[in-house]
């Protein structure tokens, strides 16, 4: 079971999940801001991986779509999106959101061959998909044992400690 994301130990290093990201910086959780600003701050140290920025830049993009009115159903953006590509290259907005998670102050961590063949490991103990299988390979690889995330996939995995926010 999660702990509330407010609750993340003082100094402690914390990977930072894509929906934090998302509900941060779009203001739809306050406490993905405040978490975000203690991020800043050092007061917590946040890492996460490219991958994530990468998941974390398409959701931006599909719900900018959406809010446009592309499409009403998110599940069907990326088809959407695929298949009209002139329509993507209007999609601007979202980009923003992807600086300001550049421009956090968090450290960024690369992704070694030895996460990729981690990833395999995690999906066969814990079941997980891909994104998160390699998220927690990282975890492992780099010493992290603390998360940020609002996926309750991650609540069963042996080893790390799970931080949601709560306003969701």
């Amino acid at each position: 079971m999660a702990s509330n994301l407010g609750s993340i130990p003082t100094g402690a290093n914390i990977v930072i999940d894509a929906n934090i990201f998302v509900y941060g910086l779009t203001g739809k959780s306050a406490e993905c801001v405040s978490f975000l600003n203690r991020c800043s701050t050092e007061e917590v140290y946040g890492v996460t991986l490219f991958e994530v920025v990468h998941e974390a830049t398409h959701e931006f993009m599909r719900a900018e779509g959406r809010t446009k009115g592309l499409y009403t159903d998110v599940k069907k953006a990326a088809k959407f999106l695929m298949a009209h590509p002139e329509e993507v290259k209007k999609l601007t907005g979202y980009w923003t959101n992807a600086k300001r998670l550049l421009a956090l102050n968090i450290v960024f961590l690369p992704m070694e061959s030895d996460i990729v063949t981690g990833a395999q490991i995690e999906r066969l103990n814990s079941g997980l998909l891909t994104n998160d299988s390699i998220i927690v390979s990282a975890m492992r690889e780099y010493g992290i044992s603390h998360i940020a995330t609002s996926d309750k996939a991650f609540d069963t995995v042996a080893g790390i400690s799970v931080f949601a926010p709560a306003d969701l």
